[in-house]
């Protein structure tokens, strides 16, 4: 006997104190009880309890007879199992529980006897450890003293053991474990699923586990029922597991039964029957493409030549009826902004990063010419547009007109060669200067000659003097006539004189000179402010008028203005370009060895976006990608089907990366919903998580073996079960395949779901061997032992399982069986009486 809570016990110091009441020696009964009660109440508070013994255990031997055990450590664990039942102490239940059936087993002394393969069509091909720990948990009642001993090799075909043993763990029950090696170099498959969806036209990567070893073995994937190879791995070296990826592209879309086949090339392989494996996939439909090209004629059916059968083009006549959202992948091949509305550029950022749809740029015009700056569209690219600007100074031919009369004396001819100097310092060296100078005669002080030679041009304005008649009209048609055969841009001709000047046809000349392009100007030089005359030479010359009263006020001559050019962004010729970015992206093809490019529209890089090919001159990006919201914008600064690619019509690989390019930018918006399936026994499961905002409700049709529809009970009915997250129970048998059509209610199915008969049950010889159950690690986890055989079994697997029994409950039931025996005693009539 021990107390779990013995501090309690000084409350037994109260149970006295009821014979301190007065009346406790006329009623010492009364006095008594109440003693007791108290006595009672304080002993359970301190719980008092005992060890119990070992008679009356329970024991459950669980012995796995399937194929992977070998017949030597078969007859091993049946000798173990009857040493420790000889042992086990007087009045012992034991039952044996076994599975697999094989060989036959005279087993006396067990009380009961059973096996796991009767009824279990869902496991027949596989062990049921996880059936057989349940069974053992069950045998033992809760409460009850017992042990389970298991004798397996770990291998499971369903991982479904967890609950039974963490039900033992917390019930105390340990299990001891006898582990059986199963044959490790016999070479076998034991694995053969998919990565990913399915897709007609697309890659498909099928990924096969071996197991065994050491040796060599040729994995091969054919239809079902056919000798065609899809795809291969001609030799594959395998020393207790390994994986190889098998790819073949599925040439339609619906349901394909596949078999994957082993051949040993080096090593054990002693059976036959775990050398294949089959399986059925769901192939998906091609990807949807909204098409929205301008330039490029044709351009859609050139792409669907390059790509394949893995997308279906959609070209859009009216952008107002068409839905991005409704598509996984928007292409905008070489199409200007300003063919596409302002309206389906809101609704296509919206579908990018709400609804998950995916979008790729294309083409020279795009990305230079083609507007997009300052577009919603322009914000979802992972480049950004670059638009270089050249300042352009037209050439300019000025003859120089200079007063040099008697009237121009003193500071006047002064002033005048300090405008022309600052008018000819203006010009750059492609402009030409000529200066006439007129004093009664005209004379070239300086012929049209280059800007450039500012000494000869200096010279000749410092060898200006003032004296002479004003005759300014023979000076005039002298550099009317010295311009006739420049070639410039513009041509200007600057008068600089003080106004006094003779009367003539001037009206006449300067309107012919503006009309063959050339431009007169006027400077009035000295105090007076205005001068008619100059002016309406301005205003016949098509120039403008200048006065300069002093050195203070020289003015700024405008001869030319220059202009701002958009350069073109698009560049022809060769260019080398580089690989970049993940394997994921190549398919296959080398990224080092791509030809140059014939044009691209410089851009740079976005802080984020992945570079995937870029130029090796200047590192300009022309393939590019990233992540915009719930979908993925793509840029590709050249046209995929025009010129700019031309030189990449002969490289084998350029169809596949566009391909691969294509499906990685929509694969984030193929569906609605993200499905999957499980399986529970003969229970099915249909979950569905929402993707995108537009999808409201899943719904989802089962198929006949004849491909049509099943109807009634078997309808899914889902239920929403968190936000966004639906599931559909309903019974559907385990050696049952299930074929379905899945999607957004309302909406055509067209999402394919495929889950093969056994699905997630594994055949007894093809166990994966990291799903094997560990056993050290379960008789850890529930306090039991590893058995190395009949020697150890009463030490380890047949040791005394003590149970620790409680009074307390006891003790609080007879307290207040004493509390309402003292109240009827107290009620008693002789009482009442006794107390009157």
């Amino acid at each position: 006997m021990s107390f779990l809570a013995p501090s309690f016990l000084l409350l037994l110091i109260a149970a006295p104190l009821p014979w301190l009441w007065r009346g406790a020696r006329r009623e010492p009964v009364h006095a008594l009880m109440r003693s007791l009660c108290l006595a009672c109440l304080a002993l359970a508070l301190a719980r008092p309890a005992f060890v119990a013994g070992d008679g009356g255990e329970r024991y459950v031997f669980l012995l796995d007879r399937s194929a992977s055990v070998t017949d030597r450590d078969r007859q091993r664990a049946e000798a173990a199992f009857e040493a420790m039942r000889a042992e086990l102490p007087a009045g012992a239940d034991a039952e044996l529980v076994e599975w697999g059936g094989g060989g036959a087993w005279a087993a006396d002394g067990f009380g009961r006897r059973r096996s796991l393969d009767a009824g279990a069509d869902d496991l027949r091909d596989g062990s049921p450890l996880g059936r057989a720990l349940a069974a053992a948990a069950g045998a033992i009642p809760d409460g009850e003293v017992g042990a389970v001993v298991l004798a397996s090799d770990g291998r499971a075909a369903a991982q479904d053991w967890g609950e039974a043993a963490a039900e033992l763990s917390a019930r105390g029950v340990p299990v001891h474990v006898l582990p059986l090696a199963p044959d490790r170099e016999e070479l076998r498959l034991a694995g053969f699923a998919a990565d990913g969806e399915l897709r007609q036209g697309h890659p498909a990567r099928l990924r096969a586990v071996v197991a065994g070893g050491p040796g060599r073995v040729r994995l091969s994937l054919h239809r079902r029922g056919e000798d065609p190879v899809l795809a291969e791995v001609p030799e594959l070296a395998v020393d207790g597991r390994a994986e190889a990826v098998l790819v073949f592209e599925p040439a339609e879309a619906g349901f394909v039964e596949l078999e994957l086949r082993l051949e040993t090339l080096q090593g054990s392989d002693r059976r036959q029957e775990d050398n294949a494996l089959g399986r059925s996939f769901a192939v998906q439909d091609p990807f949807e493409v909204l098409y929205l090209g301008e330039r490029s004629l044709g351009g859609a059916q050139a792409l669907a030549r390059l790509v394949g059968p893995g997308f279906r083009f959609t070209e859009a006549g009216g952008l107002g009826q068409a839905d991005p959202d409704d598509y996984p992948l928007v292409l905008l091949d070489d199409r200007s902004a300003a063919s596409v509305p302002r309206d389906f550029q809101q609704r296509l950022a919206a579908a990018v990063a709400q609804g998950g749809t995916g979008l790729l740029m294309s083409g020279g015009a795009a990305f230079g010419p083609g507007g997009w700056a300052d577009t919603p569209v322009a914000d979802l690219l992972p480049v950004e547009l670059v638009q270089k600007e050249e300042k352009r100074d037209p050439s300019t031919t000025l003859c120089v007109i200079i007063d040099t009369s008697g009237s121009m004396g003193g500071n006047r001819v002064q002033l005048a060669k300090e405008v022309a100097r600052l008018a000819i310092r203006r010009l750059l060296p492609h402009d030409k200067v000529g200066i006439v100078e007129f004093y009664g005669a005209k004379r070239w002080a300086a012929p049209i000659q280059p800007a450039s030679n500012l000494i000869e041009l200096e010279r000749a304005l410092n060898r200006l003097d003032a004296g002479g008649g004003t005759v300014i009209l023979p000076a005039i048609e002298e550099a009317f006539y010295g311009m006739q055969n420049v070639q410039t841009r513009y041509k200007h001709v600057l008068v600089l004189t003080d106004g006094g000047v003779e009367t003539g046809p001037f009206e006449s000349m300067l309107r012919r000179m503006a009309d063959k392009g050339m431009n007169v100007s006027t400077v009035l030089i000295g105090p007076e402010t205005h001068s008619e005359f100059l002016v309406n030479l301005a205003n016949w010359g098509k120039g403008r008028f200048y006065n300069v009263p002093n050195r203070f006020n020289l003015p700024e001559v405008i001869l030319k203005q220059p202009a701002s050019a958009k350069l073109p962004s698009y560049r022809p010729g060769s260019h080398a370009v580089r690989g970049r970015g993940g394997p994921s992206w190549w398919a296959g093809a080398d990224p080092e060895g791509l030809p140059e490019l014939a044009g691209y529209v410089e851009t740079r890089p976005r802080p984020g976006a992945e570079v995937l090919v870029e130029t090796v001159k200047g590192a300009h990006p022309v393939l590019a990608s990233w992540r915009h919201g719930l979908g993925r914008v793509s840029a590709m600064t050249t046209e995929p089907a025009g010129a700019g690619t031309e030189s990449w019509r002969g490289w084998d690989g350029f169809g596949p990366l566009m391909a691969q390019l294509l499906a990685r930018t929509a694969d984030d918006g193929a569906a609605p919903f993200r499905w999957s399936v499980v399986r529970r026994g003969a229970e099915l499961r249909l979950r569905a998580e929402r993707r995108r905002a537009s999808a409201h409700l899943p719904a989802a049709e089962l198929l006949g073996p004849d491909g049509a529809a099943l109807a009634g009970a078997l309808t899914p009915r889902f239920e929403e079960r968190a936000p966004g997250r639906f599931e559909a129970r309903l019974p559907w048998p385990a050696a049952r395949e299930l074929r379905a059509l899945a999607g957004a209610a309302g909406a055509e199915l067209r999402h394919r779901l495929c889950s093969p008969a056994r699905d997630g049950l594994a055949a007894e010889l093809q166990v994966d061997p990291w799903r094997e159950l560990s056993l050290p690690a379960l008789a850890a986890a529930t306090g039991g032992s590893q058995l190395s055989g009949p020697s150890d079994a009463l030490a380890t697997g047949a040791g005394r399982s003590l149970r620790l029994r409680e009074l307390a409950p006891a003790l609080l039931t007879l307290a207040l069986l004493l509390f309402f025996a003292d109240l009827a005693w107290r009620r008693r009539p002789s009482y009442r009486g006794g107390a009157a």
